[in-house]
């Protein structure tokens, strides 16, 4: 600290003003990179890597300049502690409950998880079903057997990786398949049921989106951090992921509601392809979900990963009474719980959840 006061005493004038430069650009550019993913995230390559980074790395440059600020000038503090906020806060997608609903019907219990083929903990599974009370269970990644036994009573639907458990009755409805790359054989992403809950009849559906993981490591470098040369690779695999997208909603809209979507979508809620796609739909977690809600646990060279890519999604009519991510199961995926009900839903704008 002696050093830092004693090189800006002897150059007041050039350090101070790149220090003001610095921290009042600093907010500036959380802002510009942020509208970067929100806009063009899932179009355009560079905007696509920001919105699956992890975004606590906006959050370095507070390590030197906040200590160089209360030094130098701790007016400086009023634009950084702003940029910080903003990058905790929206920018990482921390959420505040966003409305009020009441109570006017029993709620139906959902919980979604994808279980990494195999590689969890089946007893913690079993555990969690029991102290969530779940009616309905959607999981993604399942491998060919299991393993778990379900409760007496409870009925299963399986099309591929995809599976769904009810303690109601289950019709089984429509399917989709789609190439999930590198894979060369389509795999289910669209699983649907009707489920014969005590309010009546209710159309419930799991998907599981292709990933962009193979093009973002493509793209990255160990030695040049940016390989430009594969960046085709991202863009097809994003074309890909739109086309499913697609594909997939317009399966969807032909449902009867109410009508429940939950599983694995590979993309987060302000992904612009996400709200292009299901902005039409409540988001569960967005709307009374509290924290950043991260369900997926990835990495890249030791650097971890945190991202709020699966979702439960509501259609016209249903509404959310509680939202939260479950306790671990051993899953490189966190499950997901929500409480669905027919209340009427008051909702309540809020700044933070822009």
């Amino acid at each position: 600290m002696n050093n830092l006061q004693t090189q800006y005493a002897e150059c007041p004038g050039k350090l101070a003003r790149f220090l003001i430069w610095v921290s009042w650009g600093y907010p500036f550019l959380v802002v510009v990179v942020w509208m970067l993913a929100a806009l063009w995230g899932d179009s355009w390559w560079p905007a696509t890597l920001i919105l699956y980074a992890p975004r606590w790395f906006a959050l370095m440059p507070l390590v030197i300049l906040l200590p160089v600020a209360v030094i130098s000038n701790r007016l400086l503090l009023i634009p950084l502690l702003a940029g910080g906020l903003i990058v905790a806060g929206p920018f990482m997608g921390f959420r505040f409950p966003s409305h009020k609903t009441t109570t006017a019907a029993p709620i139906v219990r959902v919980l979604t998880c994808n279980v990494d083929m195999g590689r969890f903990n089946r007893q913690a599974l079993i555990d969690l079903l029991r102290k969530t009370d779940a009616d309905i269970v959607a999981l993604q990644e399942c491998p060919r057997d299991l393993g778990v036994s379900l409760p007496e009573g409870w009925q299963s639907m399986r099309e591929g990786e995809l599976m769904i458990w009810s303690r109601y009755p289950l019709h089984r409805g429509k399917i989709l398949q789609a190439l999930h790359p590198p894979h060369v054989w389509p795999r289910a992403c669209l699983l649907t049921c009707t489920v014969q809950t005590p309010q009546g009849a209710l159309t419930f559906c799991t998907v599981h989106l292709p990933s962009p993981r193979y093009g973002l490591t493509a793209v990255l470098d160990r030695k040049t951090i940016l390989n430009l040369s594969r960046s085709g690779l991202l863009e097809q695999e994003t074309w890909h992921r739109q086309r499913t997208a697609r594909e997939v909603v317009r399966e969807i809209t032909t449902l009867p509601g109410p009508l429940v979507i939950a599983g694995d979508f590979n993309m987060p809620a302000d992904s612009p392809l996400y709200r292009k796609a299901w902005g039409g739909y409540g988001n569960a977690f967005s709307q009374a979900g509290f924290g950043y809600g991260w369900t997926q646990r990835a990495g890249h060279r030791s650097i971890p990963i945190r991202l709020r890519i699966d979702h439960v999604l509501v259609g016209p009519g249903l509404g959310i009474e509680l939202s939260e991510v479950g306790s671990d199961i051993g899953s490189d995926h966190l499950p997901l719980i929500t409480h669905i009900n027919k209340a009427a839903v008051k909702q309540q704008t809020s700044w933070w959840n822009w």
